[in-house]
């Protein structure tokens, strides 16, 4: 039995300005963290003719281009197994869809290295994470960006700067373990049980990336990015808890369809606690991540409303091999 697991990411600053429609024209750039929840991927041989897959679906096939799931079978046709007789067993963390923590890509990771691995075909996470990009952005047509495949690859709280010739270069940033701390002291996630649908908003943005107020919005969400670097590196937290409610108000800006659960959970948490907030990933939906000083009473709040909490650390480890 061979297990990978890939890591689940938060952005902290500049989260969109990786989608191709943008970067290719100005450059993007955000802060992207990883965390301790995962995307697990387990491989066995079996001593049958095929492929057997088990995900929240059941799959028996014998050549990978009759899989149903997109990804597993590009990954597959990928790697190219002549003769299967292979067992992929998918389980993760958080919902895999909707989430806004890069579910989809931190799978895609997990899936390449235990494939690879399972070959004996040794690749870079930068390499791994490149695979998995062009899997689902040229095999498969997603219009998405770069952060979610370089992030699980990677590890770590990254710099990523999405280059106009597509490639994507990365640096650690550069705080101190007290700031580190104090981030995920202060930094709670919870689940909205709202669920969206990330490519039909990330549709929406790619279809209108040419006008005018979509580029000013992504020029200014690239703005807050370096900001909040500046001020994580300084170890000025509270700065960058503000950045988090004008992350919101350009997110909010961005979405096609407006929701007033949403708009009151945000605010609630202001008024329970919270110094800033706004919602992980495309927006719509998903995770809602807070900072706060008061973390009892911003608990109680979201607990009285029936908000379910994902406690969480940093990871640094980046998609490996457990076994």
């Amino acid at each position: 039995m061979l297990l990978v697991r890939s890591p689940l990411r938060i952005t902290l600053g500049g989260g969109g300005t990786d989608l191709e429609s943008y970067s290719k024209q100005y450059g993007g750039f955000c802060i992207s963290a990883t965390i301790n929840r995962y995307s697990y991927i387990g491989i066995n041989h079996s001593f049958y003719d095929g492929i057997i897959l088990k995900y929240s679906d059941i799959e028996n096939v014998k050549i990978a281009e009759e899989i149903s799931h997109p990804i597993f079978r590009e990954a597959l046709k990928w790697i190219g197994l002549k003769t299967p007789q292979i067992e992929i067993i998918s389980i993760g963390d958080v919902p895999s869809n909707g989430s806004g923590m890069g579910s989809s890509g931190a799978f895609s990771v997990a899936l390449l290295k235990a494939l690879h691995d399972y070959k004996n075909i040794p690749l870079s996470s930068e390499e791994i994470a490149n695979i998995a990009c062009v899997i689902n952005m040229d095999k498969l047509g997603k219009i998405q960006g770069k952060q979610d495949e370089y992030a699980s690859a990677l590890g770590g709280i990254n710099c990523l700067v999405f280059n106009k010739d597509g490639s994507v270069d990365h640096k650690h940033l550069k705080i101190t373990h007290d700031t580190m701390i104090d981030l995920e002291e202060n930094l709670m996630l919870f689940y909205t049980g709202v669920n969206h649908n990330t490519e039909e908003i990330l549709s929406y943005q790619d279809k209108n990336s040419n006008e005018e107020d979509m580029i000013s919005n992504l020029h200014e969400v690239k703005q807050v990015g370096y900001d909040a670097k500046s001020f994580l590196e300084h170890g000025n937290t509270k700065a960058f808890a503000d950045l988090l409610n004008v992350q919101w108000r350009l997110k909010e800006d961005r979405m096609l369809i407006k929701n007033s659960f949403l708009e009151e959970l945000h605010y609630g948490s202001l008024e329970h606690g919270a110094i800033g907030s706004k919602l992980i990933g495309s927006g719509a939906g998903g995770f809602l991540m807070v900072y706060t000083e008061n973390k009892n009473k911003l608990r109680q709040y979201m607990k009285s409303i029936g908000l379910e909490e994902l406690r969480f650390s940093f990871d640094f480890e980046g998609c490996k091999r457990m076994v």
